[in-house]
């Protein structure tokens, strides 16, 4: 049987929570920042000319504090994105005949990208495990108290984790008294120890939103055809949101709980990893994919609309006061 625990390993000053299996693998959550996907570890059998077990990396993340400082506001790595993920255009939207003003907060384009506590200090709350698992709970508050988004809300991250697999339960509650306009989604980069090049990736149904000049979805969508059916990705950039069909999307769960799942597949000789999310009514229904420029790794982004929900109100969840919503995703890791 399996032992757990719950380590304190602070990135430099920055609060950072591992969750730590009995034989070194471990899940690194950190807190401080935006409550990050920070890091995952497996051991797995080294290659011919090395001996014994070696630790693969399987997340992107922050390794140094000064590294953090300096490129956390273009990577965003692991964080949840909310109260809405990708780009709000022009960093303003309408709501009930309102206009809210938001904060142009990267320098390459005149939005305002992923909401609000990616880079807040989220609270620890528990910790439990057992023999096949363990869990950490975290959360943080959105006190409303900003004219251009004047919502309060909290949200809870519960990360399940076995060594070999994660699940994210992510739920938002609103505090406010009034309704909460909402969309969200996570920034994990997933990484196998080589180029992404070479590992294939398979999506599941979707299609590819269109984008404007301004990188804004139009509303129009047309067929995805380079990945559905699963090949190597290449040297291919890949920068788009591709939204599940509705036969996914409209479905809801009931007293049985619909097991309704989008799989992404990212696959090397060696390894590879599932990426799933629960979509459905209100639920995890686009997916946003990144390559970035080292080719060492890929964000895979579940989300719950396409970008900028907030003024084209696609996918765009009400929340009314005192109720909440509960998204989750996670992945498994598979030695082929």
């Amino acid at each position: 049987m399996s032992q757990f625990k719950l380590l304190y390993r602070p990135l430099g000053t920055i609060p950072c929570y591992v969750l730590q299996r009995d034989d070194g693998a471990e899940f690194e959550v950190l807190s401080g920042f935006g409550g990050g996907l920070n890091a995952w570890r497996v051991p797995v059998d080294g290659s011919s000319d090395s001996h014994g077990t070696i630790m693969l990396d399987l997340l992107y993340g922050y390794r140094d504090e000064p590294t953090l400082r300096k490129i956390s506001p273009d990577t965003n790595a692991g964080c949840r994105l909310t109260p809405f993920p990708g780009r709000t255009a022009y960093a303003q939207f309408n709501w009930l005949g309102e206009t809210y003003k938001l904060v142009n907060n990267v320098s390459w384009a005149p939005h305002a990208l992923h909401g609000f506590l990616q880079d807040k200090e989220w609270k620890f709350e528990s910790f439990e495990s057992d023999g096949e698992s363990c869990t950490a709970v975290f959360s943080c508050d959105w006190p409303g108290a900003f004219a251009g988004f004047p919502f309060p809300f909290r949200v809870t991250n519960v990360i399940t984790f076995t060594g070999e697999s994660v699940t994210v339960t992510a739920s938002v509650k609103n505090i406010g008294t009034s309704d909460l306009p909402y969309s969200e989604g996570w920034h994990p980069y997933f990484m196998l120890g080589e180029k992404i090049d070479n590992l294939v990736l398979k999506l599941p149904k979707c299609s590819l939103a269109v984008l404007d000049s301004a990188d804004l979805p139009t509303g129009n969508f047309k067929e995805e055809t380079r990945f559905v059916s699963g090949r190597q990705i290449y040297d291919e950039f890949i920068n788009d949101c591709f939204c599940l069909e509705k036969e996914m999307t409209q479905l809801q769960s009931g007293d049985g709980d619909i097991i309704n799942n989008a799989h992404v597949l990212l696959e090397g000789e060696r390894y590879a990893l599932d990426i799933w999310q629960k979509a459905g009514l209100e639920q995890y229904n686009a997916i946003q994919i990144y390559t970035p420029p080292d080719r060492m790794s890929i964000a895979i982004e579940p989300m719950s609309s396409e970008p900028d929900a907030l003024n084209h109100h696609r996918g765009l969840i009400v929340i009314p006061p005192g109720e909440e919503r509960t998204f989750t995703f996670g992945c498994d890791f598979l030695v082929r």
